[in-house]
C-alpha cells in the first residue's frame, strides 16, 4: 500500500508543478479577475493599482502599471505576465519580452463585450476556462440588466467627472475616456463634449457645462474632505449639481478599470443617476 502511494505521489508531483505558473498581474482589472477565478495561488506579484481584494495588497508590488521596472518584475521569476493594455513604458514591455517570459498584453476594454472577452482570455491563459465561463456569464447578465434599467430612465442627467490632483484646476473627463464610457453605460450624458481625454477645467468652463451631477473617485474625494470640499472647488457651487449637492463618489478602479466588478459598479451608478433629477 505504501509503495503504491509513493508511486502515485511521484506521478502527481510533476503534473502539479506543470499546472502551476508564477504569474505577475499588471493591472487591477487583471488581478481582480484572477482572484474571482480562484487562481490567486499562482500570483507572485502585482502592480500598485491592484488594491482589491485586500489579499492582493500583501503580494510583492512591482510599481505603477504605466511606470514599471523590468528588473523588479523579473526578480520574481514569473513564468507568465498578464498585463492590461496601458502597461508600460513600451521599452520595459520589450525588455520583459526579450527576457523570454511568456507575456500576454490584453487589448483595451471599454464595452461589456470587451470585459466578457477579457475574462475568458484570462481564463484560457490560466487554464480556468470553466470558471471563466461562469464568471463571464454572470457579468453578461449584469450588463443586460443594466441596459434594461437605463432604457427605462425618463431622464439622462449631464454628468461631469472630475479628477483632483492637489492644487490647480481639477481635470474633467472628455470623450474617449473610461469615465465617458462608464457614464454612458450607466445612463448619463457626459457634460464635456468638445474635447477628448482629460483636461483642466476652469470655474467658468464648469459653469458653462452645467452638469446636473458631479462625479469623483471616492478615494480621492474622501482625502479632500468629502462633498463639502468638492463644493469649494472653483465653479462647482455655481453649477446645477453644486446647487443641488448632487455630488457622487464612485470606486474608481472597480468602475473605470472595466474589470469583473465594473458591471456591478455601473448598476450602482445607474441607480444614483436615476434619482438625481426630480
Amino acid at each position: 500500500m505504501r509503495k503504491w502511494f509513493a508511486l502515485a505521489l511521484c506521478c502527481l508531483i510533476p503534473a502539479a508543478f506543470a499546472a502551476t505558473s508564477h504569474v505577475v498581474a499588471l493591472g487591477g482589472d487583471v488581478t481582480e479577475t484572477i482572484y474571482l477565478l480562484g487562481a490567486q495561488q499562482d500570483l507572485v506579484g502585482v502592480d500598485s493599482t491592484s488594491q482589491w481584494p485586500d489579499a492582493a495588497r500583501k503580494l510583492p508590488d512591482v510599481g505603477y502599471v504605466r511606470q514599471l521596472n523590468a528588473e523588479g518584475i523579473l526578480a520574481l521569476g514569473p513564468q507568465l505576465i498578464i498585463a492590461t493594455h496601458d502597461a508600460g513604458p513600451p521599452a520595459v514591455i520589450e525588455q520583459l519580452r526579450s527576457a523570454g517570459v511568456r507575456m500576454a498584453l490584453l487589448p483595451q476594454s471599454r464595452t461589456p463585450t470587451d470585459v466578457v472577452a477579457k475574462v475568458r482570455t484570462i481564463g484560457q491563459l490560466l487554464g480556468c476556462e470553466a470558471q471563466a465561463e461562469r464568471l463571464a456569464t454572470r457579468i453578461g447578465q449584469e450588463y443586460a440588466a443594466l441596459a434594461t434599467s437605463v432604457a427605462a430612465m425618463p431622464h439622462h442627467p449631464r454628468v461631469l467627472f472630475l479628477i483632483t490632483a492637489g492644487g490647480g484646476s481639477p481635470l474633467a473627463a472628455g470623450r474617449d475616456t473610461a469615465a465617458d464610457q462608464a457614464i454612458a453605460l450607466a445612463g448619463g450624458r457626459n457634460a464635456v463634449a468638445d474635447y477628448s481625454g482629460y483636461k483642466p477645467v476652469s470655474a467658468e468652463a464648469m459653469v458653462m457645462q452645467a452638469p446636473q451631477v458631479i462625479m469623483l473617485m471616492r478615494e480621492r474625494a474622501e482625502t479632500m474632505g468629502g462633498i463639502d470640499a468638492v463644493l469649494k472647488l472653483p465653479g462647482v457651487a455655481q453649477t446645477p449639481a453644486g446647487k443641488a449637492r448632487q455630488v457622487i463618489f464612485v470606486d474608481g478602479q472597480a468602475l473605470l478599470g472595466f474589470g469583473p466588478r465594473s458591471a456591478e459598479q455601473a448598476q450602482a451608478l445607474q441607480k444614483m443617476l436615476a434619482t438625481a433629477l426630480p
